[in-house]
């Protein structure tokens, strides 16, 4: 799969958090263990500091510490949703890689490609937009320290540590930044699997997309052919002959789907509801921190980033909504009439089920798609109302 060269960039990220296909099995489960073991890092001392909150009343030190919790815990359920469904994803894998060879012998890989770019470009402005916001976070603990080197004053300058964290048995301040440096490996860990594994799922998702997209094209290929043989019989075996593989195209995509599908379903559910509560949260952050500048701007990163990773885990099954529904538009404004009946009826039952729109789900109680994101932006707010509130 990775010589195609939409998916040799996302080669290397997928090595790094020890999901390439190719890799062997323990050395896959050794760097994902490191990397859970990295993040737990960062849950414990946090979970401390809640517990912490919690037993003073102190309700605005658990709504700041929450957000940072909610991510870390959300890139260990990506990471492990994708480990432990490795062998349906090298079935997706193996799908990408034949279907890419097979098209190419035709000019039906266009089509497939021309979607795949769009999924391409979208996951690289993600990767690189999620990336920079990290830079950015990372970068706002250190600039008091920096500027108590560039521009001293009498006293130093109050440090912000990355995260609002409780080691129990040794001060934070004194310790500035050994802590910083942990909590900040941990960081990188934590966006690095967030951009790598919906990276992947952007690809295939317009993958999948995209074979829906060929079938449509097919059909008006195989329906307004212009090929007359010398007999009405040989012409009639040609169309069934094209028909027949436009049905196994839309057999493929629906199998595709499938998988696809039930790889996600649980993972799409706890990060679509974690991530509604990280923005409610960051958002009153950022509110409460409006008289300390440097708080804000981290906080006010933090949230851009989250509502950036909803949208962004949206969008993608808007595209395979949208192109699945198109192909039974595409079946009806194709020159069916054309053709022999006994092959309409094939086309019929592939109108059929395109009917049946083949959408992600989170769980099955939530769809994945534009709709429904500013549905849930819309809750987010509404929590975000009700959490100010309760500050109140």
């Amino acid at each position: 799969m990775f010589d195609i060269p939409y998916y040799k960039m996302l080669e290397k990220y997928l090595q790094i958090v020890g999901q390439d296909p190719r890799q062997r099995d323990i050395f896959r489960s050794i760097i994902v263990t490191i990397m859970v073991t990295s993040i737990t890092g960062i849950l414990v001392p946090t979970l401390l500091e809640v517990y912490r909150s919690l037993y003073d009343k102190d309700m605005d030190g658990v709504i700041e510490c929450m957000p940072h919790l909610i991510a870390a815990i959300t890139s260990i359920v990506k990471i492990l949703n994708v480990h432990f469904n490795r062998e349906n994803f090298r079935k997706l894998f193996e799908f990408v890689r034949k279907q890419w060879k097979e098209l190419k012998l035709t000019d039906d890989l266009r089509v497939l490609e021309d979607v795949t770019i769009q999924g391409s470009k979208m996951a690289q402005l993600y990767r690189n937009t999620l990336l920079i916001f990290m830079v950015l976070f990372l970068l706002v603990p250190l600039l008091f320290p920096i500027l108590d080197v560039v521009l001293p004053l009498n006293e130093t300058r109050p440090r912000q540590q990355l995260f609002r964290v409780n080691y129990i048995f040794f001060d934070h301040e004194e310790y500035f930044f050994y802590i910083y440096l942990q909590l900040a490996w941990g960081s990188v860990i934590v966006v690095m699997i967030i951009v790598t594994v919906d990276s992947l799922y952007i690809l295939i998702i317009h993958h999948s997309s995209g074979l829906f997209a060929v079938c449509g094209h097919q059909v008006h290929k195989a329906t307004s052919s212009s090929i007359i043989f010398s007999t009405e019989a040989m012409t009639e075996t040609y169309t069934y002959e094209q028909i027949k593989n436009c049905v196994i195209t839309h057999d493929k995509a629906i199998e595709f789907y499938n998988i696809l599908n039930e790889n996600s379903r649980s993972s799409y559910l706890l990060q679509v509801g974690l991530n509604m509560m990280g923005i409610s949260m960051t958002a009153v952050q950022t509110v409460a921190n409006l008289e300390r500048p440097a708080e804000a701007i981290r906080t006010g990163i933090f949230l851009g980033a989250e509502q950036f990773h909803l949208f962004v885990i949206s969008l993608p099954g808007q595209v395979l909504l949208d192109h699945c529904s198109d192909l039974a538009n595409n079946i009806y404004g194709s020159t069916w009439y054309k053709i022999p009946v006994k092959i309409q009826k094939m086309l019929l039952m592939m109108q059929i089920r395109s009917k049946k729109l083949c959408t992600l789900t989170a769980g099955g109680l939530y769809e994945m798609n534009m709709e429904n994101f500013a549905i849930t932006f819309k809750t987010c707010m509404s929590y975000f109302t009700m959490l100010m509130s309760l500050r109140g």
